[in-house]
């Protein structure tokens, strides 16, 4: 009876180590490539977290157009400038910003490929992307 016992305390011991040790080790480090994302507002995110996914982009003051801004007759000549998204999924842009840059809201809303507007002019076409 006695040698039994000390068996289960050895084998209960020896678990209980194994438990101890797997559970202490260091956690991994993961290390991300050094790519970048782009960001609609000119600004680029790099990759974060345990699964290297990309941060997420600044806030922008996005504007969609809406289906009444769309069928609109004709816009008013003020200069209010704009800067009018292009939907991914109806134009593929090969240069950044993949927008143009409209007088106002109206006219940019007018063109069935932008998706969305900020407020002032398209960001700078002078970045060039590491090849």
């Amino acid at each position: 009876m006695e040698k039994q016992r000390a068996i289960l305390i050895a084998a209960i011991i020896i678990l209980l180590t194994i438990i101890f040790f797997t559970n202490s080790q260091e956690p991994k480090i993961t290390a991300c490539t050094s790519d970048a994302k782009i960001c609609p507002d000119g600004s680029a995110v790099g990759r974060t977290g345990p699964d290297c996914e990309f941060a997420e982009c600044p806030k922008t003051n996005e504007t969609y157009c809406e289906p009444e801004q769309r069928n609109i007759d004709a816009c008013i000549e003020i200069y209010q400038p704009v800067c009018g998204w292009n939907n991914p999924e109806n134009i593929q842009c090969i240069t950044y910003p993949c927008a143009s840059t409209y007088s106002n809201y109206c006219f940019a809303c007018q063109n069935p490929d932008v998706e969305y507007y900020t407020l002032g002019e398209c960001p700078s076409t002078n970045f060039i992307p590491d090849q």
